[in-house]
């Protein structure tokens, strides 16, 4: 009987996480949440801590230079973190629990999600997810937010947002808000083209201009807020990145009257995890799946008049205040 129970609830802890959004429908409560879901919830596994070995995974998601997401879930913290990863590096993380009256982000929110995915009973949501995508997204954590003119209809500004966005040939992520400011869409831009609309009542929906409007026209009295990543190549991209591990940022002074490290490559080797096998087809890395993107593949423009760049917060820090 209490093997039943404790299989019932393990059973709930993964419905919740892959449920995506929270409690009210079609909306979205967490900052969490505002990082992409994939778009084939099919290559999702979801894993209890106590059956993964974590620290191989990572070195196997960083030493194989895969795009990615893992999210976690710790009952026992009562925490939620976000790890996005472009190419093997942490390009966006995000945690928060009950005990913070804040969300913590970059490095320091990355010790705590790692820290607490060592906890057995914590549960990891991990999937691949598209480079477009994931760079589109980087806007929230580390883009510049566009301001528009106060006088402007929540219509004018989205569409002002788009032309921006598509103009600057930038990477950014455009938030819908209703007059709750609650999330209920998002729209990525990457490459002058929006590569992304997902909604959260509807999951991911054509990829269109008219799709995301016509979720801003489903709720009257709402906000649009745009963020745009100011990187030109991917090596810029880069800079903003820190390492999933730790191992890759660690300088030779670190190591110095040691033994010689192994590097990411030879860790690789020795990171066979049998049991995972799922998850780990779910994040191996198809050549043919993906896209071929060079280090100066985006060519930024003048952005236009109506639009003004501030660097400050971006949508994802105005909505975990």
């Amino acid at each position: 009987m209490f093997a039943w129970k404790e299989k019932r609830d393990t059973r709930s802890k993964i419905a919740k996480i892959l449920s995506g959004h929270e409690e009210t429908p079609g909306v979205n409560r967490r900052a969490i949440g505002l990082v992409p879901v994939p778009k084939n919830s099919d290559v999702r596994d979801v894993n209890q801590s106590n059956g993964l070995k974590h620290q191989q995974l990572l070195v196997s998601i960083e030493g194989n230079h895969q795009t990615c997401c893992l999210r976690v879930i710790s009952p026992f913290h009562k925490s939620r973190a976000a790890i996005m990863v472009f190419r093997g590096r942490v390009i966006g993380c995000l945690y928060g629990n009950k005990r913070l009256g804040h969300q913590l982000f970059g490095f320091e929110a990355l010790e705590k999600a790692i820290a607490d995915l060592g906890h057995p009973e914590s549960l990891l949501d991990a999937y691949m997810l598209p480079e477009d995508l994931v760079l589109a997204a980087g806007a929230l954590f580390h883009g510049n937010s566009l301001m528009f003119a106060p006088d402007m209809t929540s219509e004018q500004t989205f569409e002002s947002a788009c032309e921006s966005l598509m103009r600057s040939n930038m990477p950014g992520c455009i938030v819908v808000n209703n007059h709750q400011d609650m999330a209920v869409c998002m729209v990525y831009v990457f490459g002058g083209h929006i590569v992304g609309v997902y909604s959260f009542s509807d999951g991911w929906v054509e990829t269109s201009y008219e799709s995301g409007l016509k979720y801003l026209s489903q709720n009257r009295g709402g906000k649009v807020m745009a963020s745009m990543l100011p990187c030109h190549n991917v090596n810029e991209v880069m800079q903003l990145s820190i390492s999933l591990t730790g191992l890759a940022d660690r300088s030779c002074q670190t190591f110095q009257g040691l033994e010689r490290p192994k590097s990411i490559e030879e860790l690789l080797i020795d990171c066979s995890v049998p049991e995972q096998e799922q998850l780990r087809n779910a994040l191996h890395s198809k050549s043919s799946e993906r896209k071929t993107q060079s280090d100066s593949g985006m060519h930024p423009q003048q952005t236009p008049d109506n639009a003004m760049v501030a660097v400050g917060l971006s949508p994802l820090h105005m909505y975990a205040r």
